[in-house]
């Protein structure tokens, strides 16, 4: 089945888009987040697959350019903050909403610092320029922290107007502007007027770029929904899935097959 798949989208590549996670998908989870780096062999492989199909995308709550910089490959778009922050062929285009809220985020990331639960629990925190992330991967005792930073995060953004965004042992504040890795995918797919999505992913904020990929399949695209499992991979994105690989690994193999 997953050949099938690949030859189909081959077969088309100038009218299929390829949009893809990082943090799980591309690169494997690990402890510091500032250590994720993708596979040997990924990024020569997104290279050749954006000279090949008509838009290869990296849509990350990662900013922009730390996916420019980790994974540096001619042709390939990264949007960071789940699309409101993307480099592509060097330009560098940021939804001004962000740049209004950066104050904003600048003083709740100082009250994280200050928090005693984010303190005391050891979680680590991501500066994001645009929005502000704990991390409590690292915790010795997460399940046991979890509580108090989920009150904490809630009530700091509230103080200061932002949202927050749940992933896998993480909690993001960000500027409460609307825009999700669903919105980013359908702005790619306008202006590339594709016609075939594929779409891969490990966590919850994959489920939007899940749900816009199956909107084309709606209008007569083909639409391929890659869930990239693992011991920590939501329920609901394996069962929404079209298919399932096994950790980033499985994913490059797959990648490869689209060039065959």
């Amino acid at each position: 089945m997953l050949t099938d798949h690949a030859a189909r989208l081959a077969a088309r590549a100038h009218l299929t888009v390829i949009c893809l996670d990082f943090d799980g998908t591309l690169a494997p989870i690990v402890d510091d987040p500032n250590e994720a780096r993708p596979l040997p062999g990924t990024v020569e492989l997104l290279g050749h697959l954006a000279a090949r199909f008509a838009v290869v995308a990296l849509l990350s709550g990662r900013t922009a350019d730390y996916l420019a910089k980790h994974a540096a490959a001619p042709g390939v778009r990264y949007l960071g903050l789940y699309g409101l922050q993307e480099i592509h062929d060097g330009h560098v285009r940021v939804d001004p909403r962000l740049e209004a809220a950066r104050p904003a985020v600048t003083t709740a990331q100082q009250d994280l610092r200050d928090c005693a639960a984010v303190r005391d629990s050891g979680a680590y925190l991501e500066d994001k320029q645009y929005s502000v992330a704990i991390h409590t991967r690292r915790v010795a005792d997460a399940a046991f922290w979890a509580a108090p930073i989920d009150e904490a995060a809630r009530q700091i953004a509230e103080r200061h107007g932002l949202d927050v965004v749940l992933g896998k042992l993480v909690w993001e504040l960000r500027p409460a502007v609307r825009s999700n890795k669903g919105d980013a995918v359908r702005r790619i797919i306008s202006e590339s007027n594709a016609r075939s999505v594929v779409v891969a992913g490990d966590d919850l904020g994959d489920l939007s770029a899940f749900a816009a990929a199956f909107e084309l399949k709606a209008h007569g695209g083909e639409v391929l929904r890659v869930a990239v499992d693992s011991a920590e991979a939501p329920p609901a994105l394996i069962d929404q899935a079209d298919v399932v690989v096994d950790g980033p690994p499985g994913l490059l193999e797959f990648l490869r097959r689209l060039l065959v």
